[in-house]
């Protein structure tokens, strides 16, 4: 199959979208015999006959004809037309779901960013500690009190660390 007619069958399939230019290739005559011209190259005329109706003039006409046709190379050119339509088709299609899953991502991303800044206004803020915990650990064993290596400290031990550490003159 040649560009010219590859770039033909997606015209037809897809009239409306735009593409960038591709040059012109005129076809040529040739001998197998020697790889020079035999004939001027005639450019093929793209634009379709208004008044051509028969059923070959359609794409789909096209590929039906060939694949009837009793010539065994129109034949494989008709299925390797078909097979690339078919491919093209289902390439086109995937790049316009495509297309649409990236702009719903992005809309839902967009979504979740909103989401997440009206949560992080509605949260309260946490409170920072006023110790550490390891500070209060090592101030507890100093004073003989009763600690446990890991976990939760106690709230006794907790509250009799912050009177100890209070600043002078105030309650915190």
């Amino acid at each position: 199959m040649t560009i010219a007619a590859l770039q033909a069958l997606i015209d037809e399939e897809l009239p409306g979208v735009p593409r960038h230019p591709a040059p012109r290739i005129p076809r040529t005559r040739f001998s197998a015999k020697d790889t020079t011209m035999t004939t001027q190259p005639v450019p093929t005329d793209r634009t379709p006959n208004s008044t051509e109706t028969t059923p070959a003039s359609t794409m789909s006409g096209l590929i039906a004809w060939a694949l009837g046709h009793s010539d065994r190379t129109v034949r494989r050119h008709g299925e390797q037309a078909h097979d690339a339509l078919g491919w093209l088709r289902t390439r086109h299609t995937a790049d316009q779901e495509l297309a649409r899953v990236d702009a719903e991502e992005k809309e839902l991303e967009e979504r979740l960013a909103a989401v997440r800044a009206r949560r992080a206004e509605l949260n309260p803020k946490k409170a920072a500690r006023d110790y550490t915990a390891a500070d209060v650990r090592a101030w507890a064993r100093t004073q003989g009190l009763p600690i446990p290596d890991k976990g939760q400290i106690p709230a006794e031990i907790l509250a009799a660390w912050r009177e100890r550490n209070a600043p002078q003159g105030g309650t915190q």
